[in-house]
Parts: C-alpha cells; sequence; structure tokens
C-alpha cells in the first residue's frame, strides 16, 4: 500500500492551508480540502470538523506523539527561515555530521521536524 494523506483538525483550515503552501512548499490539491507535497503523491487533509468542540492543542502535545517529517538540506536555513514566518523552534541539533534535526512549531501548534540524514532511513 501506498501512503496517500493524512488528515489534520485545525483551527483555521485556511490559513494553516496557505501558510504550509508559502512555507513548506505544499500546494492546494484539485480537491481544495487537500495539500499536496511538491512530489504531489502525499499531502495533508486539512479542515476545521464540526464533531468536536475544538480543534486538538497542538502545542501541549509532545512533538514526538505528533509531528509531521521533511527532508531538508540544510536546517540551519530553513529554520532561519522558518522562524521568521511565524514558526517556534523548540529543538536544534547540529553536533552529529551524519544527522542534522529541527523541531519546530507552526502558528497552531503543529510540530514539523526537519533532518537532513547521511543516509535515507527508508529502503530504496
Amino acid at each position: 500500500m501506498k501512503l496517500e494523506h493524512v488528515a489534520i483538525d485545525v483551527p483555521d483550515a485556511e490559513a494553516f492551508k496557505a501558510w504550509w503552501c508559502k512555507n513548506l512548499g505544499f500546494r492546494v490539491s484539485s480537491n481544495p480540502g487537500f495539500i499536496m507535497d511538491d512530489s504531489g503523491e502525499a499531502g495533508l487533509e486539512v479542515y476545521r470538523t464540526g464533531e468536536t468542540p475544538a480543534a486538538p492543542d497542538y502545542k501541549a502535545m509532545n512533538s514526538m506523539t505528533f509531528h509531521v517529517a521533511f527532508v531538508s538540506d540544510d536546517v540551519k536555513a530553513d529554520v532561519d527561515r522558518l522562524v521568521a514566518a511565524g514558526a517556534t523552534l523548540e529543538q536544534l541539533k547540529l553536533e552529529n555530521p551524519a544527522f542534522h534535526m529541527a523541531i519546530l512549531r507552526d502558528p497552531w501548534g503543529v510540530a514539523i521536524q526537519l533532518c537532513r540524514r547521511e543516509k535515507s532511513i527508508f529502503i530504496k
């Protein structure tokens, strides 16, 4: 099976999609409830469901409970760019040359992980 999308409930779906498209390279799919990564093969369904009283409090969650991870060619430069765009930095690890990693929170508190690995974690 191949991953298609992950769904996320946020307080302001339109603002979330706009920020992720502008700052993380996503684009709105032909179905406007979805944003796709730059491969066009995976993405997020973004909505505010009326079935719960409020969207989850992502800021209160441990970033290891839920995060979205991205490959980054330059973790430090991407951290600086995202912080300037409104993200907050929680963790930055650049000591190991084989693995650079950062955890940030987008303006809605959703944890974003940036990784630069010497070797992919996936079988190719």
